[in-house]
This record gives C-alpha cells, structure tokens and sequence, in this order.
C-alpha cells in the first residue's frame, strides 16, 4: 500500500513531480513533467498533439507506472503494489470508445467494472442502471456496441467509469469526433458529475473548449509542463505561442479592439456578452 495522506482535506487530489517516462523504441514523451490538480477541480490539460496528453493520462490512472519521478493520487503513490487500488480512484475514457468498449452488451460493458471490483450482484445492477440513465443510454442497455454510433459508444465508455464511482474522472480529447449536440450532451454530462463533487481533468487542444469549461489550466508542450493555473494563462500569449496553441476565439476578436488588454479580454461568449453590451451602453 502507498502512504497516505492523513489530512482531512487532500487540498491537491492529484500530485505529479518529475515524472519521466520513455517508450521501447525511445521515444522520450514525458521528460520531468510536474503539475498538480486541486480536489474538485475542472482542470484542462492543453498542449499540441505529441505533447505527452495521453501518456501522461495513462500514468495517472497506473495503465502506465513511473519510470522516474512520483504521482500521488489523493496522497496514494501510483506504484505496483497500488495499481488496483488507484484504477478505483480514478477512472479514464479514452478518446476512441472502439478501444474501450468490448463487450457483447451495453450493460455487460458498463458492469465490467464493477463486477471487477468484486461487488455483489444487486450493487452492480444498481450502479449500472444509475450510470446508463446518467449518460442518456438506459433504453440502449441491450444493444450490442457495434450498432450504436460514435457518440452513443463514447457515452457508454463513460458510464462504464461513472459506475466504478470515482474520485476523478479523466477524458481524453471528449469532444472528439462529436457533433455539436453530441459536444453539448457531453458537457451536460461533465457538468453533472462535477456537481456531484467529482474531480474531472480532461486533456484537449480545443481553446475553445478550455476557455468555457475549466476552473484550472495545465499548458504542457514535449513532455513538460509550461504552465499552470488559472484561465488567464489562456489569453497569455506568450504561453499559448510557445505551446503551438492559438488563442480562444472570442479572444482573438476582442484582442483586435484598443479597448481590451489581455488582463480584460473575455475569452467565453458570456463573457463577450457582457463586454459588448458594456461597450454599446458606452456609446
């Protein structure tokens, strides 16, 4: 067992230091990469494809285990002898439901984890059910995967992690591949389980997407982390250049207005509201 934190209150639920980590045909993708994650949190983790995204992903959740350096999850270090006990804090959805979703059924799907966490079998009907209605997927319960669409699986790969009932739920590029409306089923959904005082880190190079859902930013870029904090750091230009990002959308547009700086940029569109109607009522 990893040592435990024996606060009350686990300010950080997730604590990376130094992490490094190389794959077998030496690809060094993570290269002493530091960050943290506030318990309750909706952080985002932002950088460039290659970045290091999902191997770190896959380190905190111990899918991966640390080659050099330490992660601590709610004060448990990730470590051989934690694997399984770190898989139940945290769970992680992968941004291809097709490399998450196997089973012959729905249902079947959503009840591989809990079944393999050895609860009884009234306990797993229960949290099976609760986590399908969750996800808007109970009248599929009996549908094999492969006749349900892209959106539909990626719903099903979340309710598989909602049923584990974590600390922390992880997604990998969510909004991939959806469509609008998938986008914002999903983010009902996100918005759902925070309420519910989960942890939720998701990792994305969707600005947009930063700008309007987060609490908490992490910038990384090859392997390390440029940057983290509040959502400022998303109008930071000098950051988002040297993390090959681009600004948000609606930041880029007020940025070309003399009124604005980038202490007062609104970089959401309630936030682009407000600013226009200040700036009409000015005239």
């Amino acid at each position: 067992m990893g040592t435990v934190n024996k606060g009350a209150d686990i300010e950080n639920i997730i604590e990376v230091k130094d992490l490094h980590y190389r794959y077998k045909d030496d690809t060094h993708a993570l290269k002493g990469i530091s960050l943290s994650v506030p318990k309750g949190s909706r952080t985002a983790l932002v950088g460039p494809n290659g970045a290091g995204k999902s191997t770190l992903l896959l380190h905190l959740n111990a899918i991966n285990l640390p080659q050099q350096g330490s992660i601590k999850v709610a004060g448990i270090e990730v470590s051989p002898a934690t694997e399984k006990e770190i898989r139940n804090k945290v769970g992680l959805v992968f941004q291809d439901p097709d490399d998450q979703v196997f089973a012959m059924t729905a249902w079947d799907d959503v009840a591989f984890g809990p079944l393999n966490m050895g609860l009884g079998r009234d306990e797993v009907k229960s949290r099976v059910e609760d986590a399908l209605k969750l996800v808007g997927m109970w009248e599929f319960k009996d549908k094999a995967p492969h006749h349900l669409s892209f959106g539909q699986k990626k719903r099903v790969a979340i309710a598989g992690v909602v049923a584990m009932d974590p600390e922390v739920i992880i997604l990998d590029e969510p909004t991939a591949y959806l469509d609008p409306g998938g986008q914002d089923v999903l983010m009902e959904i996100l918005a759902g389980f925070h309420k519910r005082g989960k942890t939720i880190l998701l990792a994305t190079h969707d600005m947009d997407l930063a700008a309007e859902w987060a609490d908490r930013i992490i910038v990384i870029k090859s392997g390390r982390t440029l940057a983290e904090g509040g959502k400022e750091l998303l109008v930071n230009k000098d950051i988002v250049s040297q993390a090959n990002l681009r600004l948000p959308i609606v930041a880029q547009i007020f940025s070309r207005l003399p009124e604005f700086t980038r202490d007062t940029l609104p970089y959401t569109v309630d936030e682009a509201v407000k600013a226009i109607r200040k700036i009409s009522q000015k005239g």
